[in-house]
Order: C-alpha cells, then sequence, then structure tokens
C-alpha cells in the first residue's frame, strides 16, 4: 500500500510541484537569516559595552591623574574656584584660551613653564590624558 502522505506528491503536475518547493525554500531561507540577526546584534551589544566600559575606565584615569598632580592650583570641574587664584580653571582653559586636544597636548609635552610658578612636563600618555580630561570641558559651540 502505498504511503498516503507521498500520494498527493505523485498526482500533482511538476510545475505546482516545483512551485511548493520554492516556497517552502523561501521561507526556511528567509526563518534561517532571522534567526542570525539576534546574534549580530548580541555581539555588537557585546562590542558597545566593552568600548563604553574602555572609555569610561580611560575617564576615571584621567580624571584620577588630573586630581593627583593639577588639583593644587587648577579647579578641576565646573562651577568650582581654584585653589590658587592665579591659576586658570580647566573650564577655562577648556574654553577660553584658544587650544585644540592636539595644541593642548603639546603645551603640556614643551614643559610649560609659564607662569614662573608651574613648570611641568608630562609623559606622551600623561599629556593625552590631561589634555582630553581638559578638552571634555569644553562647551558645545
Amino acid at each position: 500500500m502505498p504511503d498516503m502522505a507521498l500520494q498527493g506528491f505523485a498526482t500533482r503536475p511538476p510545475e505546482r510541484l516545483a512551485m511548493q518547493f520554492s516556497r517552502l525554500f523561501v521561507v526556511l531561507t528567509t526563518a534561517l537569516l532571522c534567526a542570525c540577526v539576534p546574534v549580530e546584534r548580541e555581539v555588537a551589544t557585546s562590542n558597545t559595552t566593552a568600548l563604553a566600559t574602555a572609555a569610561q575606565t580611560q575617564d576615571a584615569r584621567a580624571l584620577s591623574f588630573v586630581e593627583e598632580r593639577c588639583s593644587g592650583c587648577h579647579a578641576l570641574r565646573p562651577g568650582v574656584e581654584p585653589p590658587n587664584s592665579q591659576a586658570p580653571s580647566f573650564v577655562a582653559v577648556a574654553n577660553d584660551m584658544g587650544f585644540s586636544q592636539d595644541t593642548l597636548h603639546e603645551f603640556f609635552r614643551d614643559g610649560h613653564d609659564t607662569p614662573d610658578a608651574m613648570s611641568i612636563m608630562l609623559t606622551r600618555e600623561e599629556a593625552e590624558m590631561a589634555s582630553a580630561y581638559i578638552m571634555s570641558l569644553r562647551s558645545p559651540r
């Protein structure tokens, strides 16, 4: 006795059978492609989270560095007066003194000594951290 499920296929014309297989192929392909999307989003989310965490760590290191090396004279945050009245706040350095991140970085690397009371030479990494932190205080223009 022939299998009943196969009996329907045997009586259908080849064109109709091909159309059914084509539809089945399209449905299965679409389902497989849709199943891949969450994995890609999950990887992208994971990478974004890792980058955000790295940026937060770098920001925390920069803040820690400027607190240690600069807070004796300069105000590090908006709305705070500098401990040394002759030292500009970092907000003023970022917004009012004509520095870009690159020129500020060079200023730190060259060992600035203006005014005479201030003489500092930073390593490349220290200059990058300090200039990035200070320029993060720049107001939108």
